[in-house]
């Protein structure tokens, strides 16, 4: 595996301080979420790092690079999309604090103008227009807004310790149950594709799921954009893999 694989240029969030505190469930929800946002930064790094590096001339590539990026905006748009429609409301009424999550809520508006030029870019561009530099251009105008937040977002659920733990799992457990409802032809490899096994030693399972789950990914819902998949930075069994193009 090379030194620079996509644990940069945008920084993932480490768990360690709080991910083996059992003593309440804002620790596990810290933890889940940010191993969720740890997916998300996998992804952009591989985009962001592969981008300059695809070949122009082969039509086929760019087009399945597209398709890469619109899968990873689609998989953005739902995650923050069900944590504003049922997550935050549901801490909202566990903490009686009106207003708790406005400071998140704030963070997607700071992002959001330059990510939807980023996705609208990926679901416009012909292949044979496609231009790496204008990616990254494109991502480097919404990264730093939305790194943060990715990150912040952790603090606050680590917060939350001070009210019911019971009712802070249950609102999380609610939470993913929404985020399974998706397209799993064009989000579910992507997940899995970006998430890795071996972060932090090994010491988290995720996404948590029965053993024979990637190889349904694998060998049904990854089938219809397989190309797409080849820029993933893990393959669907969550184990590192070197980027497919890269410098």
């Amino acid at each position: 595996m090379s030194s620079q694989w996509v644990d940069k240029p945008y920084s993932l969030i480490c768990t360690d301080p709080f991910s083996k505190d059992s003593s309440h469930a804002a620790y596990y929800v810290a933890t889940q979420m940010a191993l969720a946002h740890n997916g998300i930064l996998r992804g952009l790094n591989s985009i962001y790092l592969q981008a300059t590096h695809i070949p122009r001339e082969d039509l086929d590539v760019t087009r399945d690079f597209l398709t890469y990026c619109q899968c990873w905006c689609e998989s953005m748009h739902h995650h923050h999309d069900a944590e504003e429609k049922v997550f935050f409301p549901s801490i909202e009424v566990i903490s009686d604090v009106k207003g708790i999550m406005e400071r998140n809520i704030e963070q997607h508006r700071a992002f959001t103008p330059g990510f939807d030029l980023f996705h609208e870019y990926s679901r416009t561009c012909l292949s044979e227009d496609y231009d790496g530099r204008k990616i990254r251009s494109l991502i480097e105008v919404f990264a730093e807004p939305l790194t943060r937040h990715l990150h912040d977002e952790i603090e606050t659920l680590r917060s939350l310790d001070i009210f019911d733990s019971g009712r802070i799992r249950q609102a999380y457990q609610r939470f993913e149950k929404t985020l399974m409802v998706t397209d799993n032809y064009r989000i579910a490899p992507l997940v899995f594709g970006t998430a890795d096994r071996s972060f932090e030693g090994g010491i988290h399972d995720f996404p948590s799921v029965p053993f024979f789950v990637p190889y349904v990914i694998h060998y049904w819902f990854a089938k219809r954009h397989r190309g797409a998949w080849r820029f993933n930075p893990c393959t669907i069994w969550r184990d590192r893999r070197e980027l497919a193009f890269k410098a």
